[in-house]
């Protein structure tokens, strides 16, 4: 039970950083051009995690499966961050 309460906190919180990130940009027109560049360089950030998946699993002395659903759950938490705050 502790452990999925502290999931959930995680989660949040970062839904809550990518919400504030996304709706920042939606209300100070002049971020607009940042929060696409940093839509650019989080996506580039995910595909090089994606392309040294052994090495970084290794390093960070988890198991892939590990890595890959951490992997996964950050994505999701950006995703869906960055829709809550569109969607009007």
């Amino acid at each position: 039970m502790g452990k999925g309460i502290q999931l959930g906190g995680y989660f949040l919180i970062g839904v809550s950083c990518c919400g504030l990130f996304s709706y920042t940009a939606y209300v100070v027109p002049r971020f607009q051009a940042y929060a696409f560049w940093l839509v650019v360089v989080v996506s580039l950030c995910f595909v090089v995690a994606g392309l040294v998946d052994d090495y970084l699993s290794e390093i960070m002395q988890i198991t892939y499966q590990q890595y890959i659903g951490g992997l996964i759950t950050i994505i999701t938490i950006t995703l869906i961050g960055s829709i809550i705050q569109w969607i009007q």
